[in-house]
This record gives structure tokens, C-alpha cells and sequence, in this order.
């Protein structure tokens, strides 16, 4: 008998699911994106839409889905207790989107739903040896190689994990999720930290090791969003500008944007 698991939250927030997205530009087997002119191709496409001045916007977007992957794996750990096989053999990535609907959005089909039991003695050894070979074998080589094909440096990648998983443990410590579901995900987030060298990476340091930071947020005066590890290229596009969250601004052009933001909420209010 096949067990039922919910994927909504990563359906939803990720795109990784068994159903896969919901509007398909372009997919592949997510196991060879070490072909360089296959992956440019959908770089382009999705590039265009977003009018990107070069691979670097696509490039960091399809290569930080690789993290989304590895949040999928925490999710199910806290949730279930069990390793899910997210294995680049196992997906088919996708570029999801819907004219008229914003910007794309990248995601992966399961092909197959295939869980393993975490043994009663020695879990904590057994989970991070799935995690060592996942990144080694399956998340490494597929960084590198997207980076490859954008023309960019593979730490521009690398960079943005921490702050990306930052933001997904920020939303399950304040979601409506069971307390123990809670305390699971720290747990599990901080073997993956720990445990996991970073050799298996290619760095000289684990992307997950990321101290938080925080900037105040401009449309709601004493709360504060988390800053991003790393840049997202996203204002390398025509008449682009840097998020709001983007490590790359400055203090003096953050509180010019905060000016503009407070200036336009005065203006509709």
C-alpha cells in the first residue's frame, strides 16, 4: 500500500511536487543539466521574459532551486521522519509559467514518490550520509554546471542558500504548524549545517553556515525582513533595480528606498 504524503507546502512555495507545475514552458530530465547549450536554451526563454540583460538572472534563479530541493528534504524529515529520494535521476525540471502571470517560476516533477525509513540507532549517521551523497553526486555538479552556463561564478549560487533557508525556517517558526513538526525542522536544519562538510559542497565552507542579518521593514515600522545571503541578480534586467533585501545595497540606498516606499504609501493612503 502506498503511503499518501502532502506536498502542498512545496507545491505551493517550491514547485516540487509529483505533479509537477501547473503551466510547463520547457522541461528536462533534471539529470542532464550538465548540457550546457540544452540549459542556455531554457535560460533564454525564461530570461526574455523577465527582459535579463544576460544568463546571470536565469542562471541564479534555476541554480538556487537546487536549495528548494534541499528544503523539500527538510520538510519531509520534520514532517514525516523519513529520507525522500529528490536524486536528479529521479525529476524532471520545469519552467512554470502562465502568460500574463508575472515572472517564471522553476520546479521539478517527481517522477517517483520514494521514501526511506530512518533507522531507530544511529539516525543522525544515516541522514547525514544521504545528505553528503545528494550534494556531492546530485546538487554540486548541477551548480556548477548552471553556473557554467550562465557565464557566472558558482558562488554567486552558493551564496544565496543560506539566506533562502533563513527565510523558509523564519516561515515554519511563525507558520501554523505543529510545535514538534517545528522542533524536527531546527533539528534537522542544524545536522545539515553541522554535519555536512564542505567538501561535498566544492567550498571552503558549508552554504548553509550563514549568520542571519536583518533590515527593517519599510510598509510595517517595527518589524524587520531577513537580509539575503547573497544577490539574486535580479536587477540585471532592463531598468532593474536591486531587491529591497539585496546584501549588494548600500545603507544610503536602502534609506533612499525606504523614503520612496513611505513617499508612495502617503500618496494612496
Amino acid at each position: 500500500m502506498t503511503t499518501a504524503y502532502d506536498f502542498t507546502l512545496a507545491r505551493t512555495y517550491l514547485h516540487i511536487s509529483p505533479e509537477g507545475v501547473d503551466h510547463v514552458l520547457d522541461e528536462m530530465p533534471a539529470a542532464e543539466f550538465g548540457r550546457i547549450e540544452r540549459i542556455q536554451e531554457m535560460m533564454a526563454k525564461a530570461g526574455t521574459i523577465v527582459q535579463a540583460t544576460d544568463r546571470f538572472l536565469p542562471g541564479s534563479f534555476i541554480g538556487t532551486s537546487l536549495c528548494n530541493l534541499c528544503v523539500t528534504k527538510l520538510m519531509f524529515l520534520a514532517t514525516y521522519g523519513k529520507v525522500l529520494d529528490l536524486s536528479l535521476a529521479n525529476l524532471s525540471f520545469q519552467i512554470d509559467y502562465e502568460e500574463g502571470h508575472g515572472h517564471p517560476h522553476f520546479g521539478y516533477r517527481i517522477r517517483e514518490v520514494l521514501t526511506q525509513d530512518v533507522p531507530a540507532e544511529s539516525g543522525d549517521a544515516f541522514i547525514a550520509a544521504d545528505w553528503k551523497r545528494f550534494i556531492a553526486n546530485d546538487v554540486t555538479p548541477a551548480v556548477e554546471a548552471i553556473a557554467t552556463a550562465a557565464g557566472m561564478k558558482p558562488e554567486l549560487i552558493w551564496l544565496q542558500f543560506g539566506g533562502i533557508a533563513a527565510m523558509v525556517k523564519e516561515f515554519v517558526d511563525t507558520a501554523e504548524i505543529p510545535a514538534e513538526i517545528k522542533a524536527r525542522y531546527d533539528y534537522q536544519f542544524r545536522l545539515l549545517t553541522d554535519a555536512i562538510e564542505a567538501e561535498a559542497f566544492n567550498r571552503k565552507k558549508n552554504p548553509f553556515q550563514w549568520t542571519v542579518r536583518y533590515v527593517d521593514n519599510p510598509y510595517e515600522p517595527g518589524k524587520r525582513w531577513i537580509m539575503r545571503s547573497g544577490c539574486c541578480q535580479y536587477d540585471r534586467r532592463e531598468c532593474g533595480t536591486k531587491c529591497f533585501v539585496c546584501p549588494r545595497m548600500t545603507p544610503a540606498e536602502r534609506e533612499q528606498e525606504t523614503e520612496r516606499i513611505k513617499a508612495n504609501i502617503a500618496a494612496h493612503a
